[in-house]
C-alpha cells in the first residue's frame, strides 16, 4: 500500500463513472479510501471469493480470467476503468480470477463508500449501468444477472420525472434502511418536509407549464444547496423531503435556513423573460428520536411544517 497523497482528485476526471459529475463533491467521499499497488502477476480477486469492495484502476491494468489456470483471457481493465462493482451491487462472489498485468495503482472503494456515491449522484449510477452493461453484452452475462442489476438499480436511483430528484417509492423503501444505520452507528440524523408556498395560486395565475419550471427550479436549487451525502426527494405535488445523515437538530436547522433563503433568493422567469413574483417555501424539521420510524418522524415534519404554514410561511419551525 503506497500513502493517500499519492491519490489526487484530478485522477477521478479520466473514468467513464464519473463523467458529468462534480469532482469536488465525489473527492470529498473518495479521498479518505485506501490506494495499493500491485506487482506484475499479483492476484486482486480469486474466482468465488467474497468481495465488497470496488477497485477504480489509476494506473496499469487488469487482466479478467474465466479459468483456474489463467489462460483464458476474458478481458483486460485499463487506466480510469472498475472491477468488483457487481459484487457490491448484488451481494455475489467473484465471477472470474482479476490479476495485475505490469505495475497497477488501485483505489479501493469500500461497500458503504460505493453507496454513498450512488446515493448522492444519479449521473454515476447512470454511468455505472451503461459501463456494466455493454460488459455484459461484450462477455454474454446471462439474462438473469442483468434482470437482477436492473432491479438493484431501479431500487436504488429511483429518480422523479418533472424534476430528477428521488420519488416518493425510494423515499419509502430508503428512508427506513437510513433510519437504521443511524440507530446502529448512534449517528444523528433530520428530515426536512418543504411545501412551496401559495403553489395553487402560482399556478393559476401563471399557467401549470410556469408551475413545473418553478418545481423544477425548487429542486435543483435544493439539490445544489445540500452536501453530496444529503438527499432530496419529491415527496408529492408541490412538497419535496430532504433527508439529512448525520445531522443533529441545530445544524438541521442551518441547513433548512440555508435552503429557504436560497429559495427565497431564487429568480423565476416567464416565457418571455420576465421575473415573475419569487417563489419562497416552509419547512418541518425533525430529528430522529432514538427507535422512531420513517412513519413517525415524517409525521412530526408534518406537524412542524403545518406550523409553519399557520405562522406566516416562508420559515421553519422545528418538531418538539
Amino acid at each position: 500500500m503506497i500513502s493517500p497523497e499519492k491519490f489526487s482528485r484530478e485522477q477521478l476526471s479520466q473514468f467513464q463513472v464519473f463523467r458529468d459529475v462534480l469532482l469536488d463533491p465525489i473527492w470529498e467521499l473518495l479521498r479518505h479510501c485506501e490506494v495499493h499497488n500491485l506487482s506484475d502477476g499479483e492476484v486482486l480477486l480469486e474466482k468465488g471469493q467474497s468481495n465488497r469492495t470496488t477497485f477504480l484502476v489509476l494506473r496499469g491494468s487488469l487482466k479478467i480470467y474465466l479459468d483456474d489456470e489463467h489462460r483464458r483471457e476474458a478481458a483486460e481493465l485499463g487506466q480510469g476503468q472498475t472491477v468488483g462493482e457487481l459484487s457490491v451491487i448484488d451481494g455475489s462472489t467473484a465471477s472470474a480470477h482479476v490479476v495485475a498485468t505490469g505495475d497497477t495503482l488501485l483505489l479501493y472503494v469500500d461497500e458503504e463508500t460505493f453507496w454513498r456515491v450512488t446515493r448522492a449522484f444519479h449521473v454515476f449510477c447512470t454511468n455505472l449501468l451503461m459501463q456494466l452493461s455493454v460488459r455484459m453484452r461484450s462477455s454474454n452475462i446471462s439474462l438473469v444477472l442483468s434482470e437482477n442489476l436492473q432491479s438493484k438499480f431501479e431500487q436504488q436511483a429511483l429518480t422523479e420525472g418533472l424534476t430528477g430528484v428521488y420519488n416518493r417509492r425510494w423515499l419509502d423503501e430508503m428512508l427506513p434502511r437510513l433510519l437504521q444505520r443511524s440507530e446502529q452507528d448512534e449517528l444523528p440524523f433530520c428530515a426536512l418536509m418543504i411545501d412551496v408556498d401559495h403553489f395553487k395560486k402560482f399556478n393559476d395565475k401563471y399557467g401549470h407549464a410556469e408551475g413545473d419550471k418553478a418545481l423544477r427550479i425548487v429542486a435543483d436549487t435544493l439539490v445544489k444547496k445540500v452536501r453530496p451525502i444529503d438527499l432530496v426527494t419529491r415527496y408529492g405535488g408541490e412538497e419535496f423531503c430532504v433527508l439529512l445523515p448525520e445531522t443533529d437538530l441545530q445544524s438541521g436547522i442551518v441547513a433548512g435556513e440555508r435552503l429557504r433563503k436560497a429559495i427565497q433568493e431564487t429568480v423565476i422567469s416567464d416565457g418571455s423573460g420576465r421575473p415573475v413574483p419569487g417563489i419562497t417555501i416552509s419547512a418541518g424539521l425533525a430529528a430522529r428520536r432514538s427507535g422512531e420510524n420513517a412513519d413517525d418522524l415524517l409525521k412530526r415534519t408534518d406537524q412542524a411544517l403545518y406550523v409553519a404554514k399557520k405562522q406566516g410561511r416562508d420559515r421553519l419551525e422545528t418538531s418538539a
